[in-house]
């Protein structure tokens, strides 16, 4: 059974990779792709194009609705929304960066079924990994990410290894802890 959840996992992490590879690197500029929103850093011509940018992977999250998701990651932790696909029309795909070097990737239930052959891809009830996003103030992105719609799972406290956190649900569930990072 083990060799089973690692074989899907390799599998589930393959697809993701090749999907966001070849949604991000395989689309020419103009067919369709969109970097940010109007507004953002991408758009106003600051944040480097996607192939510029050296990345050695990324967490990929599934999810019903990623215009939803891309919003929220922005407006809760100030994720720059890098990439959008398609450019109109509800998105399958999507990037945000925080910074120059992390990166999370959203893409459709649907479109993973449909460009992979995992087929127990949907949504999950219970979550086993979280997204870390790390800041001096937790209480203040604690309530920055409520405003911004996340659920409270945890409200923020002193952790016994000196460290601040919380833990919140994006608009799909996924767990995003927020913490700290004290380098002692």
């Amino acid at each position: 059974m083990r060799s089973r959840a690692v074989r899907i996992w390799a599998a589930s992490t393959a697809g993701a990779a090749a999907l966001s590879v070849g949604l991000v690197a395989g689309v020419p500029t103009g067919a369709g792709a969109a970097p940010a929103a109007s507004g953002t850093a991408a758009s106003s011509g600051t944040a480097r194009p996607a192939a510029e940018v050296v990345r050695y992977g990324q967490p990929s999250l599934y999810a019903e609705n990623i215009d939803t998701m891309l919003d929220f990651y922005r407006d809760a932790f100030g994720f720059r929304v890098d990439f959008r696909y398609p450019g109109t029309g509800a998105a399958v795909f999507g990037t945000v960066s925080l910074g120059d070097s992390y990166f999370l990737t959203f893409a459709t239930y649907e479109v993973i079924k449909d460009s992979t052959p995992l087929r127990h891809i949907g949504p999950a009830k219970r979550k086993q990994g979280e997204i870390v996003v790390i800041g001096a103030d937790v209480d203040a992105l604690y309530a920055k990410a409520l405003k911004a719609g996340a659920k409270s799972l945890m409200a923020p406290r002193d952790q016994a290894w000196g460290e601040r956190s919380a833990y919140v649900a994006d608009p799909e569930g996924n767990l995003v802890q927020l913490s700290t990072h004290h380098g002692d």
